[in-house]
């Protein structure tokens, strides 16, 4: 709360975000009591009215396998979504059908994606076709070299097309 408090001061706390990992054991991170940990957390961060509070999806190894979350995964969900009165975005193994049945149930706010944006530079564009999804290559994550982050191809590249900027450049108000 310190450093959230610390950085509000300097850019308002409606311009800062937390992210937390509940029920996340890498790096052999854990917590005795996660519940009452990130249950006391998320109340805590009402105080600040935040940007949003960002969670790592503690089911995130079962949603995009359409295998049903641990209990706890759901108890941890359901107790953050009802303490946390602000702007929730859940991240972690979501595709398009299940983050949008979490914003329909109203789980979250907002749906993240990072390796799927990744591995998808048009990702939009490919959730509003349903198109195919380009598979995400978990060995180039943090290689410190531009393969897996810039080589993926778009879907006008698969059909051999070349790419197009996204925002108009040197008075050009053609590119989109």
């Amino acid at each position: 709360m310190e450093v959230v408090d610390s950085v509000s001061k300097v850019w308002g706390s409606n311009r800062v975000g937390v992210r937390l990992s509940p029920l996340v054991t890498f790096n052999d991170m854990g917590d005795d009591n996660p519940e009452e940990t990130f249950g006391y957390i998320a109340e805590q961060l009402n105080a600040y009215q935040l940007a949003y509070l960002h969670i790592v999806n503690p089911a995130l190894t079962t949603v995009e396998k359409g295998v049903e979350p641990e209990p706890q995964a759901h108890r941890m969900l359901d107790l953050i979504r009802g303490r946390y009165r602000g702007t929730l975005i859940m991240c972690g193994g979501f595709g398009q059908n299940t983050a949008e049945a979490w914003l329909t149930q109203g789980k979250a706010d907002l749906i993240a994606f990072g390796r799927k944006f990744l591995a998808n530079p048009d990702l939009p564009e490919r959730f509003r076709q349903h198109a195919a999804l380009n598979a995400d290559d978990p060995s180039t994550y943090y290689g410190g070299g531009p393969k897996g982050y810039t080589d993926y191809p778009t879907l006008a590249q698969k059909i051999g097309e070349k790419p197009k900027p996204c925002l108009a450049t040197d008075g050009d108000s053609s590119a989109s």
